[in-house]
């Protein structure tokens, strides 16, 4: 009997250090096979974004003489430039408008699926269609609908009520950047609803019953129970889209002008322009760029933790 009772915890113990040095080779295994994507990706990434600061600041150039040192003439050049300060401006008004015409018209949307009982999972499920399609594809189908020579232009003119393509509004390809905002709108409303709605899915649900319950009325609850709860989640969302919208280049290549054109355009354009000098400018404006975005992903990041540490 003794003896039984002295095998049994040793083997007890015996099975769990087993078990514990086969997770440590299972984990181990996950690192190697993992390990050269990682490695490939940071490499590339770093390496690039490394080399493009080295060059904004003076080195690496293809047209300097002699001893290279550091300056910062590009990031002179840079704001100086009348098409980076056009850039500037468009860049700003289109993530400005696209962040807060999303978040606003999320929130709405959401607040009334929220509130509606019947084919509820219906409206969650059209309010999130789109969320798979890629940015490029939502531009491409906003040029193709929304231009001169585009769906909708040849639908009012078919019924009358332009008269040609020319009568038809510039919405796309435009100084102000309306096609741009426009596939923004498209693409970042229903992300942010998915964040809004799982927040209110969250303990706000049974504050706001409790709230009902003693007769407090909707305007009230929502202005001082529910919006209080969901902000830090629509603010994280709202830094997302902000970050996408500022630093994107695909959506204001197909849908916006040459001129204005948005940050992240101009340092292409300049990139790629025949006069090689332009080369620092559009390194400048890149590591700009990549700065700004990488400090609103702190931000995220560091609002991401409170909300975790409060919950």
């Amino acid at each position: 009997m003794t003896n039984t009772n002295i095998t049994a915890p040793t083997s007890f113990f015996k099975n769990r250090r087993i078990g514990a040095s086969r997770d440590k080779v299972r984990e181990r295994k996950v690192i190697w096979l993992v390990l050269p994507t990682v490695v490939v990706l940071t490499t590339l990434f770093v390496g690039g974004f490394v080399f493009g600061i080295l060059q904004s600041v003076g080195f690496f150039s293809v047209i300097a003489d002699g001893d290279q040192k550091i300056s910062f003439d590009a990031y002179l050049a840079a704001f100086q430039n009348e098409t980076v300060r056009a850039g500037i401006i468009l860049t700003f008004r289109v993530a400005i408008l696209s962040t807060v015409l999303s978040t606003v018209i999320a929130l709405a949307i959401s607040l009334m699926i929220s509130r509606t009982k019947r084919f509820q999972s219906t409206l969650i499920a059209i309010a999130q269609f789109n969320i798979p399609i890629p940015h490029v594809v939502a531009a491409t189908g906003i040029l193709l609908t929304f231009s001169q020579s585009g769906i909708v232009s040849r639908l009012t003119n078919h019924f009358g009520i332009t008269d040609g393509s020319s009568d038809f509004p510039i919405i796309t390809n435009d100084p102000f950047g309306y096609g741009i905002i426009m596939s923004y709108l498209w693409k970042e409303i229903p992300f942010l609803c998915v964040l809004i709605l799982s927040a209110l899915r969250g303990p706000v649900t049974n504050l706001d019953e409790t709230a009902k319950t003693l007769g407090v009325s909707y305007s009230f609850r929502l202005r001082k129970v529910i919006l209080p709860y969901i902000f830090p989640s629509i603010l994280s969302g709202t830094i997302i889209v902000f970050a996408f919208s500022f630093g994107s280049y695909e959506v204001p290549y197909l849908l916006g002008e040459p001129y204005p054109s948005t940050v992240s355009v101009v340092a292409y354009q300049l990139y790629t322009n025949r006069d090689l000098a332009n080369r620092p400018t559009a390194m400048a404006l890149a590591t700009i760029t990549s700065v700004v975005i990488g400090l609103l992903v702190y931000a995220y990041m560091k609002l991401t933790q409170q909300e975790g540490r409060k919950r």
